[in-house]
């Protein structure tokens, strides 16, 4: 429901100076894991103390607006984290709680809200949205990048013609979801980080001037296939990379997993200090390369179109990327590296609000849809579930949600189940299909190298957030509780379930 009134819409924020219905820019990527941030509390540091991941415009973000180094993802794959973030909703009410075989029908979303409102709504780059026509509320969808896999999408149809048939996105022989790393096979005004850039300053060469908009631009990187262009693979080729973390309980949870000979698309996989090192690097690098495309993108913004000073800008992704810690890879996993993600914002100018905020309170995906609409002065619909963020960027010790609450159903494998709570200090993740636990102390231990739930020291605080997740999932139909115990399930509690 919008306000009756702009004038309402004004004198709720005239407090904080914010104009009327500011043009709104959010940047998403695919699989960019919450460290690979400069600006990021927890970036690697090289030998001489400074951040590691070179990301000098999202860090500059931060300067007028707020760095949220806790947000994490209500699923920790595509899908269902995507559909949380457009509708506001937890997977549990989206009924998306793995990645396969669920309607995106929903009666609000962030951009039908905002369309409703007055805004000029278009998404360009990445979707994941089904069918692929479906428009989730947008009045402008495209050209569109889905992934690596296929060959029919807009961007592998505009690199066939301008290659003159000569090459596509396949040439270069990597797939969607791998390890293996190479520089990419096309140059650089050519690769898919660049193209979804120039098909946003078409948007804003073409949009109508006489309407705010609302512009997504969602890069299909650093998602797989690692393939940054030269230029920004040297950038970390040749440096002593970070390396990963591997916890006191990883051979005891996965040992029996690790497989000798794995394939390049394997989740887990005890990889050689080289291949590793491969992977880092195009991983790193095609970050950085979404960075020098925010940059040409506020350029054009500010000297071109003269709408950059007017416009709130969000950049988050939909999950992370283990990238071998724990010797896993890809996502679908509880842990820091999957499901923690960036969430930064930059305000309009004439806006009060407080800014050089890094606020450390767990916050989801389904908060930007109520916080996106609190800014635009429209009414957040009795359907969502977030809470919009203003409140902590205002106050960062404010009343919040005593946790964050984030699950996945079995997609990998039948076992791969997860169900976690991450508060102000723990993080406690149950595998509702084997029983598997873990309780990390994530406010001392981010990397999550010990896992307390394996020491009866710890029974009682195990016990206590054992409480916490069972009154969380009382009523779930697929019966993890019964409001007072977990109880594990088989893996026909997924109602249509098609296991790959």
């Amino acid at each position: 429901m919008i306000r009756s009134t702009e004038a309402t819409f004004i004198e709720g924020r005239k407090n904080h100076g914010m104009a009327s219905q500011p043009n709104i820019l959010l940047i998403m990527a695919d699989q960019h894991r919450g460290d690979a941030i400069g600006a990021d509390p927890h970036c690697p540091t090289d030998s001489e103390g400074y951040p590691f991941v070179h990301t000098p415009e999202l860090d500059n973000l931060v300067e007028r607006g707020a760095l949220f180094s806790r947000a994490y993802v209500p699923a920790p794959i595509c899908v269902p984290a995507r559909q949380s973030l457009w509708s506001g909703q937890t997977p549990a009410t989206t009924g998306a709680t793995n990645w396969y075989g669920h309607p995106w029908e929903f009666e609000h979303t962030l951009a039908g809200e905002l369309t409703d409102a007055g805004y000029q709504t278009h998404l360009v780059g990445k979707t994941h949205s089904h069918p692929r026509g479906n428009h989730v509320g947008f009045e402008r969808m495209g050209p569109t990048h889905v992934g690596a896999s296929l060959r029919d999408d807009g961007y592998a149809e505009w690199l066939r013609d301008r290659s003159g048939g000569a090459y596509d996105k396949h040439t270069g022989g990597l797939e969607s979801n791998t390890w293996t790393a190479r520089p990419s096979h096309v140059p650089e005004h050519e690769h898919p980080t660049t193209w979804t850039t120039t098909k946003a300053l078409e948007f804003l060469d073409e949009r109508d001037e006489d309407r705010p908009f609302f512009l997504t631009v969602s890069y299909q990187r650093p998602h797989p296939p690692f393939d940054p262009p030269r230029a920004f693979w040297e950038m970390y080729a040749d440096r002593d990379l970070p390396t990963p973390v591997v916890g006191e309980w990883v051979d005891d949870a996965f040992g029996d997993e690790i497989p000798t000979y794995p394939p390049t698309d394997a989740w887990i996989a005890d990889l050689s200090p080289h291949e590793i090192d491969r992977a880092r690097a195009a991983y790193y690098g095609l970050v950085t390369q979404i960075d020098f495309q925010v940059t040409r993108l506020f350029e054009a913004m500010w000297r071109e179109f003269g709408v950059l000073d007017d416009t709130l800008v969000v950049y988050t992704s939909d999950h992370g990327e283990m990238l071998g810690d724990h010797h896993l890879w890809r996502k679908g996993f509880p842990f820091e590296g999957s499901a923690r993600v960036p969430l930064l914002m930059q305000f309009p100018d004439g806006c009060d609000y407080p800014t050089e905020r890094v606020i450390d309170r767990p916050v989801g995906l389904e908060d930007v849809m109520p916080t996106l609409l609190d800014v635009a002065g429209v009414d957040v619909p009795a359907s969502v579930e977030g809470r919009s963020l203003l409140s902590l960027v205002e106050d960062p010790h404010a009343d919040w949600r005593p946790y964050y609450h984030g699950e996945l159903g079995p997609s990998w494998t039948p076992e791969d189940a997860t169900q976690y709570l991450v508060d102000d200090e723990y993080k406690y993740a149950w595998n509702p299909h084997t029983g598997d636990e873990f309780l990390f102390d994530v406010a001392e231990d981010r990397r999550e190298k010990t896992n307390l739930a394996v020491s009866s020291d710890n029974e009682d605080l195990l016990a206590a957030y054992r409480s916490k997740l069972a009154r969380h999932l009382e009523g779930r139909e697929e019966g993890f509780s019964d409001g007072e115990t977990l109880r594990t399930v088989g893996l026909d509690a997924w109602d249509g379930m098609e296991t790959p």
